[in-house]
């Protein structure tokens, strides 16, 4: 069996700048806290860059930290009046966003990160670039939010899988997420012409199958065909999402050779990041090839 934490352990940090998908991610994730007696850290992290821009000194810098300090502040009024069991933390902090992002979430043993994200369009600095930044490098899943959910629910996830060592990562995961919120998880592989590796494809699903069976996840098992499914991977798992009102896709961000040309920024990954209008995204990084799964799953 795997281990998972218990509810009142999970802490979800909510990056934000005040932009609207940035608005809608902190929404989602004070639905997910008062749903599952988590605790949640409203964070806004004033870049350098910005500050240099502005020209302005040391009293300015001050008054610029009260000001987004009592922004914050009024987000969390408006939030304990309608969700007053929800715990809610503020904090302000300095420097290149995602680094101080990922270790914020480090140090305060965060276990999600919830992002608000406007894809490959948005013209926000914060939820464009630094969002990809840190879906990239985070050692937490990344929830990636686009539309406002009120009320966010994992009762159908998404999980596409491939061939390759790292996508089967994910299987740890949707079984923590499955245990821990009765979910039932929707396995995804594409049917293949090739006749060897069609079998290797059903083999995997089988190894999945088997894995959710052992640990009491519910789940259901689906084959791409090419005439449903015409498209790549990544078109096809958010049509299949669309169809079932899913409520959650599971990704990995990269693919297992680890080279520059395979992380998430041109991958399928993105592609599925960028054109989820409705669905949540969780994205999640791998371990290197060769290293045991987040469960040990028996994978390899």
């Amino acid at each position: 069996m795997i281990d998972i934490k218990t509810p009142k352990d999970h802490i979800i940090l909510v990056p934000m700048d005040f932009s609207d998908s940035s608005i809608n991610a902190v929404y989602y994730a004070v639905e997910m806290a008062n749903l599952f007696d988590s605790e949640i850290t409203l964070l806004h992290v004033i870049s350098k860059s910005t500050l240099s821009s502005l020209f302005i000194n040391d009293s300015e810098v001050a008054l610029l930290r009260d000001k987004v300090r009592k922004k914050l502040e009024d987000i969390k009024t408006e939030i304990l009046e309608k969700w007053p069991k929800v715990s809610v933390n503020t904090l302000v902090s300095e420097g290149k966003p995602f680094k101080v992002i990922n270790k914020i979430a480090m140090d305060s043993k965060c276990d999600t990160i919830v992002m608000g994200t406007n894809g490959a369009n948005g013209i926000e600095q914060f939820t464009g670039s630094t969002t990809s930044r840190v879906i990239k490098s985070s050692t937490i899943p990344v929830i990636a939010v686009k539309e406002k959910k009120t009320e966010p629910r994992f009762d159908k996830i998404v999980l596409p899988i491939d061939l390759t060592k790292t996508s089967k990562q994910k299987i740890d995961w949707a079984v923590k997420m499955g245990i821990k919120y009765n979910s039932t998880i929707h396995i995804l592989m594409e049917l293949e012409k090739d006749e060897l590796i069609e079998k290797k494809v059903k083999a995997n699903l089988h190894q999945a199958e088997s894995i959710f069976e052992k640990n009491g996840v519910k789940y259901e098992s689906h084959l791409l065909d090419d005439r449903s499914y015409p498209d790549h991977l990544g078109k096809d798992t958010i049509k299949y999402a669309e169809e079932i009102n899913a409520d959650l896709i599971m990704i990995m961000t990269k693919s297992e050779t680890g080279k520059l040309a395979d992380l998430f920024v041109g991958s399928y990954a993105e592609q599925i990041v960028n054109s989820s209008q409705r669905t949540p995204v969780m994205c999640i990084n791998p371990k290197a090839t060769g290293a045991k799964t987040t469960g040990g799953s028996g994978f390899y």
